[in-house]
């Protein structure tokens, strides 16, 4: 893939394959999937805590992926719990959101069948994907929660408090070792990839 790179317009482009189109777009369905659950809940509550975007639920999700996307605000667990029920019904929106972004820019570079149809999706070898300049901070946003997600499935990250850096050289050495016929190496390599798109999208609205 080659690197993102600006338009005279200021917006941004990317050559993209179909192949990694189909990957987006599959992690991006699963996360979508993931932060719905729970919604049939929500809509069934009280209704005018419904309307302000308030839960009657102050617990960690169940879901490994959803409490770090989630994490406890706070060490106290009453203010944690406190914080929960006001702002993380907003915040699965804003994720969903940011998501349905990545996905519909994908899929709308041809028929959805086209794309992600069966067995046998026409492979329409790479095409140039323009992001939107007012959209870039929400495809960060997007791609940041795909990547821990991924993590949270590898394990990578486990026992540390969330905000404290992962040891990227471990994790490379982890992934050199692994036999090719490990499927769990793949699952690496687009965690790592997925990296290297953040911080070649992050370069491009900062260059500095």
């Amino acid at each position: 893939m080659a690197p993102f790179k600006r338009e005279e317009n200021g917006e941004i482009s990317i050559e993209i394959s179909t192949q990694e189109s189909h990957v987006l777009i599959s992690l991006t369905e699963q996360l979508l999937e993931l932060l719905s659950q729970g919604d049939s809940h929500f809509e069934a509550q009280d209704p005018l805590l419904h309307l302000v975007g308030i839960s009657d639920s102050d617990a960690l999700p169940d879901d490994p992926v959803l409490r770090r996307l989630f994490p406890d605000a706070y060490e106290d667990l009453a203010s944690s719990s406190e914080f929960r029920r006001y702002t993380e019904y907003g915040l699965r929106e804003k994720k969903k959101a940011h998501a349905r972004i990545i996905y519909e820019a994908l899929t709308s570079q041809g028929e959805p069948e086209e794309i992600t149809g069966g067995n046998t999706p026409i492979d329409k070898g790479s095409f140039k994907l323009i992001i939107n300049s007012a959209e870039l901070l929400d495809w960060l946003s997007g791609l940041n929660d795909l990547r821990l997600a991924l993590a949270v499935r590898l394990g990578i990250g486990e026992g540390r408090k969330e905000g404290m850096n992962i040891d990227t050289k471990a994790i490379h050495n982890k992934y050199e070792l692994m036999l090719e016929s490990d499927p769990m190496k793949a699952v690496y390599a687009v965690y790592s990839w997925i990296g290297w798109l953040q911080q070649g999208l992050l370069e491009e609205i900062s260059p500095e």
